[in-house]
């Protein structure tokens, strides 16, 4: 007989909770709102997939009416997460709160209430999760594209130019040989004239298009790093779930086969937490390496770019560990 329930019958203990029913009137109240959630991202997802490459097709060159259609979707998706948190602190929450004063810690009906709302917070931040990799991937499938031949393309365009640039004075062809980002001087080989050459326009789309190209080069990095990071959250999951299936006994002398797995999880938990900082560090260093070699004559240039980089970076995880 567990400590909690001196003095009840086995039949007694047995007995169902007298507030279970309205807990599983709940929980199927959840599971239906959380369907019709689903079925309206289904048609914010197809929407957007279906009319952003036509945007993207006829925008400027800085995108502006992606960026503004893209943020309108995320938006929406942003909306239809609060409404679900909603949902969860004002009707579940509440409930929760209501009964777990009156029963005893310990009792079937303390076990039972704590794992329906454990059960039920479980499914929101699994439908919160989805929400973010279906807006991600939908994201990622509409502005993908392979900067490979488009950064080729643009420096053969670039060279191309440069054969028409003449000096000023002797009319002699310049030879350009680097990429230059802003306006320049360059020496006329033939009289040594100081000639101002302004690569325009096209000079800063090809640095544009190399950062692109050289965050395509590194995405696996960003890629093992959000993985790290989710295997972290889901190994805290389980070891939530296993915490709450201990015994008073296994809690205070720290030992049996639940407490081992706590450890063990533990320690995947520590180096998911570890790995995943050190790779994303590693994607933004991998960028920069691709970028000097893309464009080396921009070395000086890529340096600033990294340097902010790490300093966001950096700023995000004092922000962060702050928050902990």
């Amino acid at each position: 007989m567990g400590l909690f329930n001196w003095g009840k019958s086995k039949e007694e203990q047995q007995q169902p909770p007298a507030f279970k029913s309205e807990l599983d009137a709940l929980e199927n109240r959840l599971d239906t709102f959380l369907a019709k959630m689903n079925e309206r991202i289904d048609i914010l997802l197809t929407g957007f997939l279906q009319e952003a490459p036509a945007i993207i097709a006829t925008d400027d060159r800085f995108g502006q009416a992606y960026n503004r259609f893209s943020a309108a979707m995320k938006g929406q998706a942003g909306n239809m997460r609060e409404k679900v948190q909603d949902v969860s602190e004002n009707q579940i929450e509440p409930v929760y709160r209501q009964y777990i004063d009156t029963v005893s810690a310990g009792s079937e009906a303390y076990r039972t209430l704590y794992e329906w709302r454990n059960r039920c917070a479980e499914k929101v931040s699994i439908w919160e999760e989805q929400l973010q990799l279906r807006v991600d991937q939908a994201t990622e499938q509409v502005e993908y594209k392979d900067y490979e031949p488009v950064f080729s393309e643009m420096m053969h365009t670039y060279y191309e130019q440069c054969k028409s640039v003449n000096c000023r004075q002797c009319g002699a062809p310049l030879h350009i040989q680097q990429v230059y980002y802003y306006t320049a001087y360059v020496t006329c080989g033939s009289c040594q004239t100081q000639n101002i050459f302004e690569p325009g326009v096209i000079a800063r789309d090809i640095e544009h298009t190399a950062r692109k190209l050289a965050e395509q080069r590194s995405k696996h990095f960003l890629d093992l790093s959000e993985q790290r990071r989710k295997e972290e959250n889901e190994y805290y999951r389980q070891m939530h779930a296993i915490q709450t299936g201990l015994t008073l006994k296994e809690l205070e002398t720290q030992s049996g086969p639940g407490y081992q797995q706590l450890l063990v999880l533990e320690e995947k938990r520590l180096q998911a937490e570890k790995e995943a900082p050190e790779l994303l560090d590693k994607y933004y260093r991998n960028i920069f390496d691709e970028l000097n070699k893309l464009l080396p004559d921009l070395k000086e240039h890529h340096e600033k770019f990294f340097v902010s980089l790490q300093t966001n970076y950096q700023r995000y995880q004092s922000k962060r560990s702050t928050n902990i």
